[in-house]
């Protein structure tokens, strides 16, 4: 499975046996409530406006919690954070980290996109994987920023209070580890996949916006568990179990608060809805 593939496709909202809505009421006995949604990253222009269900927990937030502080991905920071996780230590090379035939097949598809193979050749695996998939996506149309992207340019609009549930540099060393020890899989596996991105992109965005799981559940958390249990546990469960806490305890307040996260955080034994209930609270999809 290719980290793209992992990184873009755990922004989808997958709501485990469930239908009809794509965020969720968490309450308990004495009415304290939050507001659970799973998110796009990147979107099309088409995939405006959103699903009416986002937009009535914004209406009744009082703040909004992200995964993590998104304006700072902007700043100039991070970038030169982003930008030495990247690159591999010299006199490492991407020839050196690969096996030959790996490393020929990338560089026979780069070539054939028209691109220089020496602007990769210092590259991390994850990184040559995550630049080539986002340079597809763009050149078919979904380039813009998703549903956390825009919430966070409202709240920012409406002065409503943003609240973060790990840091930007927690989130660039997850997102710089996975993969580790699988780079010639993500790279042949990323190849295989983009051939297949605009037809994937249509069924998940419409399958997302209908409420619609069993596709969805099957061919992404289910597979990431099976081939890849090591990025099962640094994507999904180690971060959900880093979360639960401080929800509930946002849960507990007063005030009530919209959580926007990649929604395969959502699912299974280990995801945010399963460890609300076995805690008691009550879980319930929001409706009109």
């Amino acid at each position: 499975m290719s980290f793209f593939r992992i990184v873009f496709f755990s922004s989808l909202i997958l709501l485990n046996l469930f239908a009809e809505s794509s965020v969720w009421k968490i309450s308990d006995d004495q009415n304290h409530t939050i507001y659970v949604g799973g998110t796009f990253h990147l979107l099309r222009s088409t995939d405006f406006p959103l699903p009416h269900e986002f937009e009535d927990a914004y209406r009744h937030a009082d703040y909004v919690v992200f995964e993590t502080d998104i304006s700072l991905t902007h700043s100039a920071a991070f970038q030169h954070m982003m930008a030495q996780k990247m690159m591999l230590s010299p006199p490492q090379t991407l020839a050196n980290r690969l096996l030959p035939k790996t490393y020929q097949t990338l560089k026979n598809y780069v070539e054939s996109q028209g691109y220089p193979m020496g602007v990769f050749e210092q590259m991390q695996p994850w990184a040559v994987s995550l630049t080539l998939s986002q340079l597809k996506l763009s050149s078919i149309g979904v380039n813009q920023e998703g549903v956390d992207g825009y919430y966070h340019q409202c709240s920012i609009r409406d002065k409503r209070p943003q609240r973060f549930l790990e840091s930007i540099e927690e989130q660039l060393n997850i997102l710089s580890s996975i993969g580790e020890e699988e780079e010639d899989a993500v790279i042949l596996q990323t190849l295989k996949e983009m051939r297949e991105f605009p037809l994937m992109i249509s069924w998940m965005v419409q399958e997302w916006r209908e409420g619609k799981t069993g596709r969805l559940e099957h061919e992404l958390v289910d597979e990431m568990r099976r081939e890849s249990p090591k990025m099962y546990r640094t994507l999904l469960k180690q971060r959900n179990d880093a979360w639960i806490p401080k929800l509930i305890l946002m849960l507990h307040e007063e005030k009530r608060g919209f959580v926007l996260v990649g929604a395969m955080h959502l699912l299974g034994s280990d995801g945010l809805l399963e460890q609300f209930r076995i805690r008691g609270y009550k879980t319930e999809l929001l409706k009109e």
